[in-house]
């Protein structure tokens, strides 16, 4: 017997609905997160059928309410789940960035490993079938600290402590492009929305004149981009993206990660109130994987990505924290 009784009501939905739509069928993981439900809302503006993985019935209902049909299993164990996998399209948004308070090497690790687990149920379920496009979502802390330069996907990766622990996944994941299998990667930065880690930290201190936590004077510049226009840059490399490729996921213009609170505050009419936490402070408040990644540069360039023909809906910092602005009061 299923967990979930709403899976099955949306799922004959889904199966009626597919009579009368054409598009390609797209399997998500990480479906029920802050970027999971945003492509799951562009996917389906763009006709296509979209399965979930969802590992909770949270999860669940955050995949029926974007659009899609949840399928329930968790990317650690192998299980029914695989034989939904083989979509025309795969998007693999597992939990890429998920450092928590005092993140020690210990915990980056593991973190580590669970990632290649993930990895090996996911892409193995699909290696043997007709997916033309799998789309997989890594972070640029893979690169490391960058300067103040822009880099290209090119660059010798000089990993973090943090984007270390996942450098074994994405070394196996050449072998799995060796191999046949069409995958592109997709690295993205800071990305920001009415939701997650930006509402959490400059979105609702901001508005409840709450001081916002800082660290360092200044903060290191990186790249950013709008949940929207990552979501739509996920389906535009799907659709476009060169197999066995990698793209950075950004906006061109870096900016100074204190700037998102500033000018945020600044179109919200505001006062901004800010607790700055010096550098050798914020190691003892979130560790130092955390610490390093916090306050080193990472900026990318995004020529490739442009090169394919993406265009981005909200090219600048303020065209994004407009957009959000106004999420925030529907």
């Amino acid at each position: 017997m299923r967990a979930l009784s709403v899976v099955d009501g949306a799922r004959a939905l889904h199966t009626v609905g597919m009579a009368n739509t054409k598009g390609a069928t797209a399997f998500v993981t990480g479906a029920g997160g802050f970027i999971g439900t945003e492509l799951i809302k562009v996917l389906r503006a763009g006709g296509h059928h979209v399965l979930g993985l969802a590992e909770s019935e949270g999860d669940a209902q955050r995949v029926i309410r974007a659009g899609a049909v949840p399928v329930m299993g968790r990317l650690v164990e192998p299980g029914r789940w695989q034989d939904e996998a083989a979509a025309d399209w795969v998007f693999h948004l597992s939990s890429h960035a998920e450092c928590g308070a005092r993140t020690t090497r210990k915990h980056a690790e593991a973190l580590g490993r669970a990632r290649l687990s993930m990895d090996a149920h996911l892409l193995d379920a699909v290696a043997a079938g007709a997916t033309r496009k799998i789309v997989y979502l890594a972070h640029t802390g893979f690169y490391g600290a960058t300067g103040q330069r822009p880099i290209t996907e090119d660059e010798p990766c000089l990993p973090s402590a943090w984007g270390s622990s996942f450098a074994p996944a994405l070394d196996r994941l050449e072998g799995y492009v060796a191999a046949g299998l069409p995958i592109v990667t997709a690295f993205s930065a800071w990305v920001y929305g009415n939701a997650s880690w930006f509402c959490e930290r400059v979105v609702e201190p901001v508005t409840s004149r709450r001081r916002v936590l800082q660290f360092g004077n200044p903060g290191p510049r990186v790249s950013v981009i709008h949940v929207e226009d990552c979501a739509r840059a996920l389906v535009h490399l799907a659709e476009r993206g060169e197999s066995g490729g990698r793209y950075f996921v950004v906006n061109t213009d870096p900016v100074r990660l204190d700037e998102l609170a500033r000018t945020f505050a600044r179109l919200a009419g505001r006062p901004l109130r800010v607790w700055r936490v010096p550098a050798a402070a914020t190691r003892l408040l979130v560790g130092p994987v955390v610490a390093e990644y916090l306050q080193a540069d990472a900026v990318f360039s995004n020529i490739r990505l442009r090169g394919t023909g993406f265009q981005f809906r909200y090219p600048s910092l303020e065209d994004g924290l407009r957009q959000v602005m106004g999420a925030g009061h529907e």
